[in-house]
């Protein structure tokens, strides 16, 4: 199946902000003007004709970048919980981007990868990997799929550094993918 995943515009998460939303209730950040922008923009490439189905993330940033490429070329959208962004603390007591770069720095520190000594309480990158794969399978039926989704589960995949808003990534997935595990690009920022 060939997925063309591309991460959800840019988020506004201002009113989450203000709230004082922490853990899961940081999440519910929707798009802001630039990232509709971009989320309508993307929606006109061509790289997505032929696509059969979108798959989201729940997350709203991700929903809505799906909602709007579905306005535009007319797919239908499902919704897989296990495509939502890496868990920054598996605790769900995250509270604000400290929280947040200090979660980046010590996953980085170890490659992605949990280990006991670990301080904080972040998901690591192969268990994201794992949960995102089983979340597409039952779609490998399909030829072309859109996933709306995040920089960290389109890493898990391919990692080709860097990923922008509404970039796309072009991925070959089957049954056998594998983990390719952390791969550093000269930058220690996933975002």
């Amino acid at each position: 199946m060939h997925l063309i995943m591309i991460r959800h515009g840019e988020p506004d998460y201002s009113h989450a902000e203000k709230k004082g939303f922490k853990g899961p209730g940081r999440e519910l950040a929707p798009l802001s003007k630039l990232g509709v922008e971009q989320a309508e923009a993307v929606a006109l490439d061509p790289r997505l004709e032929g696509s059969q189905l979108i798959i989201s993330s729940p997350y709203p940033r991700a929903l809505q970048t799906a909602a709007i490429i579905s306005r535009v070329t007319g797919l239908r959208i499902e919704i897989e919980f296990d495509l939502h962004e890496w868990l920054i603390d598996t605790t769900y007591e995250n509270r604000n981007m400290m929280d947040t770069l200090a979660a980046i720095r010590e996953i980085s520190a170890f490659k992605g990868v949990r280990s006991e000594r670990a301080k904080l309480h972040w998901e690591g990158y192969d268990q994201v990997a794992e949960r995102a794969f089983a979340a597409l399978r039952p779609y490998l039926h399909f030829d072309k799929v859109i996933v709306a989704c995040h920089a960290y589960i389109i890493k898990q995949f391919y990692n080709p550094g860097r990923i922008e808003h509404c970039q796309i990534v072009e991925v070959d997935f089957d049954q056998n993918f594998t983990w390719p595990g952390y791969i550093e690009r000269g930058s220690r920022s996933w975002y």
